[in-house]
């Protein structure tokens, strides 16, 4: 079983309240708008390191998506895991319980565009303030998903329980400045169409949540569909399996998505082309 997993974020309030106060004082700004405070602390990191991108523990998770395939990469669905509660941190934590909760059950095969660099540590730090378990991920040996020390979640240079297309299509680290939504057109997919990363912030405090969601699904399928050339390029998959993969994909994909079309017509173009 294999799992294409994607994460959408927006800064931690609650956190950056807590630990930017005297970088907030020292700019007199004062604010209790949420939205504001969010991008005031992305102007001070800007500031500060020459980029917007907080680190880590101040992401909070709005969305998780995932493409399940079976082991061989076909596709079965794509979706997002479920997000439940009345305030952001208990919608938070039903989405990171969801996901852990399916990772420790099945304990699929990972791929992910920079997951080892991003989503993965920066679920596990956001679980631990949840008081969650993901012993599937730290588990080192498992006669019955077949873990040793040399193959498992946590070994980077082991691609049999994540692979991540970054950090191996990037050489690990030899390499710098690959972009998904690039690497997506190269190979013949959308990327990005309608909706970039850094909208969700404004989308969020919006509500426009399904469209964060519908959003990271598209991210899930253009990595999806990266993997699949990947697998080609490595051996593991031959012009015609992929073109029957690409065929089911198509057929399978969910029609009242906004990206449905795009994917479709896009898909279509490389069934023709081989």
């Amino acid at each position: 079983m294999v799992m294409v997993f994607d994460c959408e974020t927006i800064p931690d309030v609650a956190l950056i309240k807590k630990t930017f106060q005297s970088e907030f004082q020292s700019r007199d700004i004062v604010t209790q708008d949420d939205l504001e405070i969010s991008k005031e602390a992305q102007k001070i990191q800007k500031e500060l390191s020459g980029s917007e991108f907080l680190p880590l523990c101040y992401h909070q998770v709005v969305s998780i998506a995932a493409v399940f395939c079976d082991e061989y990469g076909n596709f079965k669905k794509v979706g997002n895991f479920s997000s439940v509660g009345n305030t952001k941190e208990e919608q938070e934590k039903s989405l990171i319980k969801g996901f852990l909760e399916y990772l420790n059950k099945h304990q699929p095969k990972l791929v992910s565009f920079n997951g080892r660099g991003f989503d993965m540590p920066m679920l596990l730090l956001r679980a631990m303030k949840y008081k969650l378990s993901a012993n599937a991920y730290f588990e080192v040996e498992n006669l019955q998903f077949n873990k040793s020390k040399w193959e498992n979640y946590r070994q980077r240079y082991s691609e049999r329980f994540h692979t991540d297309l970054l950090d191996i299509l990037g050489n690990y680290g030899a390499t710098r400045g690959l972009k998904l939504d690039v690497l997506a057109n190269l190979v013949g997919f959308p990327g990005k169409f309608d909706v970039c990363g850094h909208m969700v912030l404004d989308l969020y405090y919006k509500k426009e949540y399904e469209k964060i969601n519908t959003y990271c699904q598209s991210d899930v399928l253009n990595t999806y569909g990266l993997y699949l050339n990947y697998e080609l390029l490595s051996g593991n998959l031959s012009v015609q399996e992929y073109q029957n993969i690409l065929l089911h994909w198509r057929d399978a994909l969910p029609q009242d998505k906004a990206y449905y079309r795009i994917f479709f017509d896009t898909i279509t173009q490389q069934i023709e082309s081989l």
